[in-house]
């Protein structure tokens, strides 16, 4: 992919620098010299810009199909978070994936166990059946969304950290709540 239809696509999708240094983990100044042509990307940061950007420059190797799936915004892995849609790029993801499957990324440490903050978990909004043990996105009565493990006796979202500041959500404490969906896969970013 061409510096130039990186910028562009970036630019048409209103993304700037700051969002793509915090994509591939690097110094704002870093993202200047590979857009600027002073320095390469290398090739594991080429490909995470092309999924973000949902351009990529060849079709898969397996040969599997695929298809592309919209990163629609991101949810807190920490206290509640507004729940806000804001287009982030695209995934590659297989086409056999559920079809009300969206992706989220993650913003926060409170799931670190599981995935790191900048990660990105795909949500099966069709499956809101709370099983204890499994990972979900839910939505507070006042619109904001955070992404736990559910556990059952006492039902309670539970953080899966390596930070002790998280603490547990208890449901039923009278605060309204509604699942999103089922988290599915986790794609990391690192």
């Amino acid at each position: 992919m061409e510096i130039s239809a990186i910028r562009q696509a970036m630019k048409e999708r209103g993304l700037n620098q700051a969002d793509l240094a915090e994509l591939l983990g690097i110094d704002p100044t870093a993202v200047s010299k590979r857009l600027t042509g002073k320095r390469p990307f290398k090739h594991d940061e080429m490909l995470k810009v092309e999924a973000w950007l949902g351009m990529p420059s060849a079709p898969p190797l397996t040969g599997d199909p695929v298809r592309f799936l919209p990163i629609i915004g991101q949810v807190a892995a920490g206290a509640w978070r507004e729940a806000i849609e804001r287009p982030l790029g695209r995934l590659p993801v297989p086409d056999d994936m559920p079809q009300n499957t969206i992706a989220l990324r993650v913003q926060g440490d409170s799931m670190d166990l599981e995935i790191e903050d900048g990660g990105i978990v795909l949500v099966d909004v069709d499956d809101k059946a709370l099983f204890p043990g499994r990972l979900f996105v839910v939505l507070n009565g006042d619109g904001e969304a955070t992404f736990k493990q559910f556990e059952a006796d006492p039902a309670r979202l539970e953080p899966r950290s390596s930070n002790p500041v998280h603490t547990t959500i208890a449901i039923g404490d009278g605060q309204p709540f509604t699942v999103l969906g089922r988290v599915i896969a986790l794609h990391r970013s690192r």
